[in-house]
């Protein structure tokens, strides 16, 4: 059996039931969920048989913690609801590599495919991160958010990201982010995905906007919004500015350029205030990523 066979086998299944138990519970139909998960209603009949608790214990069962897989459901489920595909798709297979790279399923693996050798490393090798400087800048920005004790407090229910743009960047696949999400499992941050060249449409979209204007600002980190998080930030002296609520998600970038249009000087963070379908949040910018995340922090310090 083929890695990505026993992550069909094993994984996707329970993992988008478990997706499919989080649509329901926010009241959707089982067409509309089956219309969702690109599955036939009856398999979201069947998805809808098992209680959570088995879904997660199936899960763990293979190699996935029960944490981090209710923290990407909910995730993917949020991206499903606004009908956000690409990053659906983006960290659903993100999140399945990152469990053969980082061998999680290598137990499971060996107990169901006898001939597989022993000192077998096919994903580890195949799925090597590069040694790109601007991949190595958001690794590290990556690696200090995960590492930090309380930034699970900055993550949003949608997950977060962490974008890096070259000096001269003008399009997205010029920005490196990550290909899935920072998503919370417990008291933790667990990063779904690697780093890499257009990983994160989105946040990439709306760092370049900033860009165009204020050039030193080359990289942004996604945080949850709150009000007592804008105050520290202006308490640091960092200027802040508001935009939305939006009528749709498709205004958003409309929305943020028209603000950032009538703002004079630099900026150093946008407080999105959301809308339909659409979770406030914080996008927090600086001259690098291990920067914006750094100020972030100010938000979960005293």
């Amino acid at each position: 059996m083929l890695p990505h066979e026993l992550a069909a086998r094993y994984i996707v299944p329970p993992l988008k039931a478990l997706v499919a138990r989080m649509l329901r519970e926010k009241g959707m139909g089982q067409e509309r969920i089956a219309r969702l998960l690109g599955v036939s209603q009856p398999m979201v009949s069947k998805y809808l048989r098992k209680s959570p608790e088995e879904l997660l214990r199936e899960l763990e069962d293979a190699g996935a913690p029960r944490d981090e897989a209710w923290a990407v459901a909910e995730v993917l489920a949020s991206q499903l609801m606004r009908s956000d595909y690409g990053s659906y798709f983006s960290l659903f297979t993100s999140y399945v590599n990152n469990l053969l790279l980082r061998g999680a399923l290598c137990s499971l693996h060996y107990r169901v495919d006898n001939r597989l050798p022993r000192d077998c490393s096919i994903c580890s090798t195949l799925f090597q991160p590069g040694s790109d400087p601007l991949v190595l800048e958001v690794e590290e920005a990556v690696r200090l958010l995960t590492s930090t004790p309380g930034a699970e407090k900055l993550i949003p229910n949608v997950g977060s990201n962490i974008v890096a743009a070259k000096p001269d960047a003008s399009s997205i696949l010029e920005t490196v982010g990550l290909t899935g999400a920072l998503v919370r499992a417990g008291n933790q941050v667990v990063a779904v995905g690697r780093p890499a060249y257009g990983g994160s449409r989105h946040t990439a979209s709306i760092l370049l906007l900033v860009k165009k204007r204020l050039p030193s600002r080359r990289a942004v980190v996604v945080i949850a919004y709150s009000p007592t998080c804008v105050e520290k930030l202006r308490k640091k002296g960092l200027k802040v500015v508001e935009a939305g609520p939006h009528d749709e998600p498709k205004r958003l970038l409309d929305d943020i350029a028209s603000v950032l249009d009538k703002t004079s000087g630099p900026i150093d963070a946008i407080a999105d205030l959301g809308g339909h379908s659409l979770e406030p949040v914080i996008y927090v910018f600086a001259r690098s990523a291990t920067e914006a995340v750094e100020t972030a922090f100010t938000c979960i310090g005293d």
